[in-house]
């Protein structure tokens, strides 16, 4: 069997993301068995952290890599990898080639013309068997788009991917794959951290990490608890709430050491939230830093009336943000670096 694991990758604890999308597993195998006519088996999943880059140039393999493009609440994309030979052998399985041409074309690696477009095609239903499987599981309106499928290696791998995409960690879920009477592969799924655990709301960590606290950002914005995720997740264990009753839950659920919020949010605005969190024994001692892209005096002074500690006004750098939260971070000894 192909590894693609690494000495860069490191094993993360279970996850709801890790158990829904090993929960999708029954229904590719079922589907790409009928597809391909014979038995298809995925087994033994195992969740870790890297980035692309380490992933694929780790490996002395070339690959093909179908993009899924992630729509409706979320933005992103979820790569679904394979050896060209892997890919090889489906494409050729799907054209219902006779085992003995499978493993010739298999031992070729050539991927190109008619067992492309079936590899595509294969590729296609993946992309679909997940989007049926997850759609029901997430919380939020979600759909999976194949957008492309691409042969990637070392050579060309800095033109398929771009440098963010390829830097940015990721989480890649890897499985045994068994196509009966063929040489056994690697059945891989690889999505950006960020993503992931913006599905189900969790911090995904990886094991034995430690982190130097834990902040609360509330925010209506996807977009901006994303970027304040990007910002500080290598650090501090971020937790993310886009309303108020979430962000009061979590407050007495978990041990919070700072909260970030945002002072516009329908339902329940940033101050109205900021009082109660300050009126509860429990929370009354948590910094709370509101932000604002359209702040007014009026504001400033009415979140620190709130209880508020400071302001903050987006869009905010990554040195700005930093320097507010080392400001008032309740834990001297842990201070954020630049």
């Amino acid at each position: 069997m192909t590894t693609m694991e690494n000495n860069s990758s490191k094993k993360i604890s279970s996850s709801k993301l890790e158990e829904t999308l090993v929960s999708t597993f029954p229904r590719i195998c079922t589907d790409c068995g009928k597809l391909t006519n014979k038995q298809f088996f995925l087994t033994n999943p195992v969740l870790h952290s890297t980035t692309l880059n380490s992933f694929l140039m780790n490996s002395n393999s070339n690959y093909v890599i179908a993009r899924f493009a992630i729509e409706e609440f979320y933005e992103g994309e979820i790569f679904f990898i394979l050896t060209v030979k892997e890919a090889v052998t489906i494409g050729s399985l799907v054209l219902t080639l006779d085992d003995a041409a499978v493993r010739e074309n298999a031992g070729k690696g050539v991927l190109d013309g008619d067992c492309l477009d079936a590899y595509k095609e294969f590729s296609n239903q993946v992309c679909g068997m997940l989007d049926n499987e997850l759609r029901p599981k997430v919380p939020k309106p979600i759909h999976l788009k194949l957008t492309s499928t691409t042969l990637i290696n070392k050579e060309n791998i800095n033109t398929v991917l771009s440098e963010e995409t390829l830097n940015e960690e990721c989480l890649i879920l890897t499985a045994a794959m068994r196509i009966l009477g063929f040489d056994d592969g690697q059945f891989v799924l690889s999505i950006s951290k960020l993503i992931g655990e913006e599905f189900f709301s969790e911090v995904i960590e990886e094991n034995d990490k430690s982190f130097k606290g834990i902040i609360l950002a509330v925010d209506d914005s996807n977009t901006d608890l994303r970027i304040i995720r990007k910002f500080l997740s290598s650090e501090y264990k971020v937790m993310v709430a886009s309303n108020p009753n979430d962000a009061l839950s979590m407050l007495q659920r978990s041990h919070i050491d700072l909260v970030l919020m945002d002072i516009y949010m329908p339902v329940v605005d940033g101050l109205t939230l900021c009082e109660r969190i300050k009126r509860n024994a429990m929370s009354s001692n948590i910094p709370i830093i509101i932000c604002s892209s359209s702040p007014t005096q009026t504001n400033v002074i009415q979140a620190i009336r709130a209880g508020a500690v400071d302001f903050l006004v987006k869009p905010f750098t990554r040195q700005k943000l930093i320097e507010k939260i080392n400001k008032h971070f309740v834990k001297d000894s842990l201070i954020l670096t630049r």
